[in-house]
C-alpha cells in the first residue's frame, strides 16, 4: 500500500502538535505510528539531515499505558527503514533529544507530555534538535509504501 502521510493524517485523527504527532491512544494504531515514523525518517534522508554512515535511531518513552506498544511500532519502522533502534528506556524527553544531538542521530520520544493519559504522542527529533513547522510540512508530503500484511484488521501488528 502506498500512502502519503498527509492522507493518513486526514483520516486517522492523529495530527501534528508540539514537535510531532498527537492523538487519542486508540487512534495511534501500530499502522499509524509505523507510517509516521517511516515518513519522518524518509524525510530526514531526503533533506540530508541524517549524517552519512549513521545507522541508529534513539527511541525512548514515558510511563503511559500505551507507550510500550507505540515504542514497538516506532522500533519496527526504524528497522524497516534500515536503521538500528536504540532503546533508551523510559526517560524524560530532553534526555533522548540530547542523546540524539550528541551522537548526531535521529531521536524519537513517545510521550503525551502534558495531555491526558488517554492520549499519547511521538516527538520527532532531527540530529540537531526538534522538528520545526517547515519539517512537519515535509513529513506530511512523504509518500511511503507499507506492507499491509504486517497488520491485522485493527491496524495493530499481526
Amino acid at each position: 500500500m502506498e500512502i502519503t502521510i498527509q492522507d493518513l493524517m486526514d483520516h486517522c485523527g492523529v495530527k501534528f502538535g508540539t514537535s510531532g504527532a498527537r492523538g487519542l491512544a486508540e487512534d495511534m494504531t501500530d499502522f499509524v505510528c509505523y507510517a509516521y515514523t517511516c515518513g519522518f525518517l524518509q524525510y530526514l534522508k531526503a533533506v540530508g539531515n541524517i549524517k552519512p554512515g549513521k545507522t541508529e535511531v534513539a527511541i525512548a518513552g514515558d510511563l503511559r499505558p500505551s507507550t510500550d506498544r507505540i515504542m514497538q511500532a516506532v522500533r519496527r519502522a526504524a528497522e524497516h527503514m534500515g536503521y538500528s533502534a536504540l532503546n533508551c528506556g523510559k526517560i524524560p524527553s530532553p534526555a533522548v533529544t540530547l542523546y540524539g544531538i550528541v551522537h548526531q542521530i535521529p531521536a524519537i520520544m513517545v510521550t503525551g507530555s502534558h495531555i491526558p493519559a488517554d492520549r499519547n504522542g511521538i516527538k520527532f527529533n532531527q540530529c540537531f534538535g526538534e522538528i520545526l513547522k517547515q519539517d512537519e510540512v515535509g513529513i506530511r508530503g512523504q509518500s511511503i509504501t507499507i506492507d499491509e500484511a504486517l497488520f491485522g484488521d485493527t491496524m495493530q501488528f499481526s
